[in-house]
């Protein structure tokens, strides 16, 4: 691992402006995480408007990510032994069709819940091949020195989509309906696709010497246990991003307002996160330390969100655990990809997805069903439970990092 980590770090859009490359893959990404998110919010209301079912929205939410825990152990593998940019274009390509028959049937009034349901899930089978086999790909773009900042693009460029994407979704839905707010999807599928074609890696993928197998993995973990500790914290930060995607529209119904108001809700769990994104570094001599405040921070924003009974305390709330929520997993993910090599990134970025996105779905099960059981203000604390977990996990490993002796794997691990 590079010993220099956090010092003399190129700024916040280096990236961008030193790798061409990596500039087109950004705005491709961009556009389809803009497409996800308009549909994610126009899916809910749909879902929402149809039953008057917080749960059932929470099982929409569901099916988007069931496959990410059930495909990981392939997609991992194929991340690391096939061309990455081409299992990308494939899976691009296939959530674009996907989107498409979502498009036409809505406009043809062919729609209930179930079918959004199981269109959602094929959307999500192309998902659990991009999302492991994407983070693996983007190191390939770029130089060692702004590997760091482009991890926090990646996130910036899903949370920007997270501020605007559910605004722009939300009237869309509101002026032209929802097949206008698929529709957008769809092309931002192929728009991405037709990108990837272009895109030309500036370093060689490394493929494995044997057999890749999701299991060894595992393996990795049991020899670093550093990287366990990190995917738990990635996991907790997944699960404290869920509220305002599950339980916004209940919300903003019990506060008056429609559509517009439940997309502002997670607009502003987005906005903290692109805020996050430009204040805080990717990467720092104290990681663990800082990543605790941070998640303090997503924990402190989720309990006002809860609490919240008015619209500008719950924005307030929204946008505090989007910025805690941002720069606790990025960090971490950063560390995270600059313990492996490059020959291993598949199958651990496999286990990255379980742990941040393979976890959404029973956390919108959960959120959904203790919203619709019990009340929203009991589902948004329960989310928060994890992340205070973390909390104390990394003020350990902080400890543990700082204790005189001899170092042990963590202590090499973080060492900066």
């Amino acid at each position: 691992m590079d010993q220099r980590a956090g010092e003399g770090q190129p700024g916040p859009l280096a990236p961008l402006r030193e790798e061409r490359n990596y500039r087109w893959f950004f705005l491709g990404n961009l556009a389809s995480n803009l497409g996800t998110f308009c549909q994610s919010i126009a899916q809910s209301l749909l879902v929402f408007r149809l039953t008057g079912s917080t749960f059932l929205v929470g099982v929409v939410n569901f099916a988007q990510y069931a496959a990410v825990p059930i495909l990981a152990p392939v997609a991992g593998s194929v991340a690391d032994r096939y061309d990455r940019r081409q299992v990308l274009i494939i899976a691009q390509a296939s959530a674009g069709v996907a989107a498409t028959v979502l498009t036409l049937l809505n406009a043809f009034g062919l729609i209930n819940a179930g079918v959004v349901i199981v269109l959602a899930a094929a959307i999500g089978i192309s998902g659990a091949f991009a999302f492991p086999v994407g983070r693996a790909f983007a190191p390939l773009l770029v130089s060692e020195r702004n590997l760091g900042r482009a991890i926090n693009l990646d996130s910036v460029s899903v949370n920007i989509a997270r501020a605007i994407g559910p605004v722009v979704g939300a009237l869309i839905v509101s002026g032209l309906g929802e097949t206008w707010a698929f529709g957008a999807n769809a092309v931002s599928f192929f728009l991405l696709a037709a990108i990837l074609v272009t895109v030309r890696p500036r370093a060689q993928q490394v493929a494995p010497a044997g057999r890749t197998r999701f299991i060894d993995g595992f393996g990795l973990v049991r020899r670093n246990p550093l990287v366990g500790a990190l995917l738990f914290i990635i996991a907790a930060c997944a699960i404290g991003a869920d509220p305002p995607v599950t339980l916004g529209p209940e919300i903003a119904e019990k506060l008056g307002g429609g559509d517009l108001m439940a997309g502002a809700i997670l607009g502003g769990f987005g906005a903290g996160g692109v805020v996050g994104a430009f204040v805080a570094g990717a990467e720092s001599h104290r990681h663990h330390r800082k990543v605790a405040r941070l998640l303090g921070v997503l924990v402190g924003g989720l309990v006002i969100f809860a609490m919240a009974t008015t619209l500008p305390f719950t924005l307030v709330g929204s946008f505090l655990a989007g910025f805690g929520y941002l720069t606790s997993q990025t960090r971490s993910s950063t560390l995270l990809l600059r313990s492996i090599e490059d020959h291993e990134r598949g199958r651990v970025m496999a286990m990255w997805s379980v742990a941040f996105i393979g976890t959404r779905p029973l956390a919108s099960l959960l959120d959904g069903w203790i919203g619709e059981h019990v009340n929203v203000r009991a589902a948004a604390l329960v989310m928060a439970v994890p992340a205070a977990t973390a909390i104390v996990l990394s003020a350990r490993l902080d400890q543990r990092r700082n204790r005189p002796g001899p170092p042990n794997s963590t202590q090499i691990a973080t060492a900066g």
